[in-house]
């Protein structure tokens, strides 16, 4: 942090390409909270964040458990018409299923699915040990239409 302050100092003017690897880092190491102040610092300079530190953030909230958070940034980058990486879908889903979120993580799917994503194994996995035990209907309803990559709004 301190060369980069350092960096501002100087006079020299990031561009948005150069906090994302910094706010990378930091949520890499759970400084969650100095990611925000960062990104408030971006958005004042009038910089728009790039795809990739929006990904970066939504996935150190998910590792902090902050899913509510992570869900809203999610939905800004989609407004943003920004597209997330696979990985991403795939953290927030994974954390989205541990706490038993089945409407949150249903809407993730839809949004996965209308980018042009297929489901990993790791997605499949969280989702049958962590939500179907728990919403039998789930499983009924929803996994045939998953696996077709079909409309999964009618589940609920």
């Amino acid at each position: 942090m301190n060369i980069f302050r350092e960096f501002l100092t100087q006079g020299l003017r990031p561009s948005a390409q150069s906090y994302a690897p910094l706010i990378e880092a930091l949520c890499q190491v759970g400084r969650v909270e100095e990611v925000k102040s960062l990104w408030s610092d971006m958005k004042n300079k009038g910089l728009q964040p790039i795809s990739s530190t929006h990904d970066y953030i939504i996935n150190g909230l998910c590792d902090q458990g902050n899913v509510a958070e992570g869900m809203d940034r999610l939905v800004a980058m989609l407004t943003d018409k920004l597209k997330p990486k696979q990985r991403t879908f795939s953290n927030l889903l994974c954390c989205l299923s541990q706490r038993d979120r089945l409407d949150d993580s249903l809407l993730v799917l839809d949004f996965l699915f209308m980018l042009g994503y297929g489901l990993r194994k790791d997605i499949c996995y969280s989702l049958v040990n962590n939500l179907c035990p728990k919403n039998a209907h789930f499983v009924e309803t929803c996994l045939g239409k998953i696996l077709e990559g079909s409309d999964i709004s009618t589940c609920l």
